[in-house]
């Protein structure tokens, strides 16, 4: 499908009509995938002190999150051409068994280097089911019914900012940390086993062979890793240099993988803001970035400058979370001209947050964090899911499966830089130092201060994508 094109218009399905279908059993498959996926971190960041007191590694903690990320995205770019060579339910049970496995060697690690094996595993099969939800949803549900669909599964993702640090607090308060990893993996065990049995079999675009994109996976694993290594030593000596070579070996990657003809990882033109693809690809990357400083910083800054407790500040962090799943529920029923509104308002949300974030972090009060976190998260709850079915929809119909996967892949990415360069600007404003309050408020006016142009060229992307009438391919 071109941007020229014009044809039927999508609608909204009710929640009726998808409770009519049958199928929520499969949804409640898929979304036993997400849950493992977005569970893990937060539950890890929880139990991990009481795992390093045990089997120590204080100085290579950062990549237990690090080497998870890298194997999540890794394994989510190759999604849709894994569920084409083997199908969905085959790709499925893979990636369930591998997140299996990575559980299972965290949960016996004796070392951290053992551990970080299992999570790079644990990454690997999370970040695998998650794209392949988003393939499944195309393959699966009439489009109408995505918006609804991908609302629920963002309450998912809002659940699990409570839930994960719970589980591994409550773990890690017992001394049974490594029974934290035990229970992903018996869930893992039980998706693996199930979806054989409820996941009906799908046909995607083309059946055409595959050949495995040894050389385009070496590429997007260097370009994670220089960004994921930029976000750890986090001076800008290294950093910088570390950024750029991702960025550049990114591109490389792009460059190949649109050479293809066929069994593409991206779909063409994915950044390539002259197209509704590339519009929606870059308000998913420029976004996720811009808002990353919040993730990262937000706890930290919350303690040092306003006195908050970690528990404290945890829950202003989650309000973020609660905000995104709330609004994607609530306005997942959009007709055409609300949803193009939806959108356009969340795009506008998020840049009002990235840039008010800043000042508010510095001179208080905190009630306008909160309310700042609110926006954010109902920004993305606004867009996501109406974002990706555009998108979706805009890609020719051979590609559809690669962007439906390459999108979660994207944020991936996105998280991972917005980290990274959140780094370097709060070390070069001072934060590696420590100091004062006072020095803390400069910091936190500068990482949020930062990312404000990021934040609107996201913003004017998604505006782009949201001001075209949607349309069915």
């Amino acid at each position: 499908m071109t941007d020229a094109q014009t044809e039927a218009p999508l609608g909204n399905a009710g929640w009726a009509a998808i409770l009519k279908t049958g199928q929520l059993g499969q949804f409640a498959l898929l979304c036993l995938g997400i849950w493992l996926h977005a569970a893990d971190t937060l539950l890890v960041a929880t139990a991990m002190p009481a795992a390093v007191a045990e089997i120590g590694g204080d100085r290579l903690v950062s990549w237990t999150l690090s080497l998870y990320l890298l194997g999540s995205i890794i394994s989510a770019a190759a999604a849709a051409l894994a569920a084409t060579a083997i199908g969905l339910r085959r790709a499925f049970v893979v990636a369930a068994l591998v997140y299996t496995i990575g559980c299972a060697i965290s949960a016996l690690a004796p070392n951290m280097p053992v551990m970080l094996l299992g999570r790079f595993g644990q990454g690997v099969g999370g970040g695998l089911l998650v794209a392949l939800t988003y393939v499944a949803i195309r393959r699966l549900f009439p489009e109408e019914m995505w918006p609804r669909l991908i609302a629920l599964m963002s309450a998912i993702w809002g659940a699990s900012a409570f839930c994960g640090p719970m589980i591994g607090g409550f773990f890690a308060d017992l001394g049974l940390w490594r029974w934290g990893f035990w229970t992903f993996a018996i869930q893992a065990l039980l998706l693996a086993v199930l979806v054989p049995m409820f996941l009906r079999p799908t046909r995607g675009a083309s059946e055409a062979a595959q050949r495995f994109p040894l050389v385009r996976l070496i590429l997007l694993s260097l370009a994670v890793l220089a960004v994921a290594t930029a976000g750890i030593y986090v001076t800008p000596g290294i950093s910088l240099p570390l950024v750029a070579a991702g960025a550049a070996l990114f591109f490389l990657f792009l460059k190949r993988d649109g050479s293809r003809a066929t069994d593409k990882m991206f779909p063409t033109r994915a950044f390539d803001i002259r197209t509704l693809v590339g519009a929606g690809f870059i308000a998913n990357l420029a976004l996720g970035t811009a808002a990353m400083s919040f993730t990262v910083y937000g706890p930290f800054l919350l303690q040092r400058i306003h006195g908050m407790s970690a528990l404290g500040a945890g829950y202003v962090m989650a309000a973020e979370a609660v905000a995104w799943s709330s609004t994607a529920i609530l306005f997942a029923g959009a007709n055409e001209a609300g949803e193009r509104l939806v959108m356009k308002t969340g795009a506008l949300l998020i840049l009002l947050a990235v840039a008010l974030l800043g000042p508010a972090m510095a001179e208080g009060p905190v009630w306008a964090i909160v309310l700042l976190s609110l926006a954010q998260g109902a920004g993305f709850g606004m867009l996501w899911g109406f974002l990706i079915r555009r998108v979706v929809a805009a890609a020719p119909e051979h590609e559809r499966d690669s962007a439906s996967a390459a999108m979660p892949t994207t944020q991936q990415i996105a998280f991972a830089l917005g980290a990274a360069l959140a780094g370097i600007v709060a070390n070069m404003a001072g934060f590696a130092e420590g100091g004062t309050a006072q020095a803390m408020q400069a910091v936190a006016l500068w990482v949020f201060v930062s990312f404000v142009p990021l934040a609107a060229f996201g913003a004017a992307a998604a505006w782009r994508i949201a001001s075209r009438r949607a349309e069915k391919g």
